[in-house]
């Protein structure tokens, strides 16, 4: 074989290598022989939980009384956005008591797609050009003041 053949055939497994899908999972895994993440009503507690699966991927922002252990998986190939291609939400809820009332499982077809606020937030402040973002500490002392260095204080 020539060079210029072997050359052409090494850019042409580049540029398949690049077609090769990638999947990643994300959120809570599934230890093995765990098929899935299960509590019994009235039971089990919030430290039972715990103690079975650790923290839980999120828990509820207005009380203590909802965990979520949330996993996903998505697949990417080359260069393009990763597309989601399966979401699992395990919801447990307690009770006042700490004890489990309900299990809950939620897939990817329960979610919702919510759409991103492309607007900026004003804020109080001066805006600053380019130049004066550029010069703007020229002249200024260091932060210390005059009379001292790195190591503190000069004497």
């Amino acid at each position: 074989m020539s060079k210029s053949s072997i050359l052409i055939v090494f850019f042409l497994f580049l540029m398949a290598e690049g077609c090769v899908s990638v999947r990643s999972s994300h959120g809570y895994i599934l230890e093995r022989g765990e098929t899935s993440l299960t509590a019994r009503t009235g039971l089990d507690t919030k430290e039972s939980v715990l103690a079975k699966y650790g923290e839980p991927s999120v828990k509820s922002t207005f009380s203590d009384d909802a965990w979520y252990y949330v996993s996903n998986k998505d697949q990417a190939r080359a260069f393009f956005r990763p597309e989601l291609t399966d979401q699992t939400v395990i919801a447990f809820l307690f009770d006042g008591d700490g004890t489990v009332k309900e299990v809950k499982e939620l897939g990817l077809g329960d979610s919702v797609n919510v759409a991103m606020s492309n607007q900026k937030t004003r804020t109080r402040g001066k805006e600053l050009t380019f130049l004066e973002q550029l010069l703007g500490n020229v002249g200024r002392l260091p932060a210390g003041g005059a009379g001292i260095g790195p190591q503190g204080p000069q004497r």
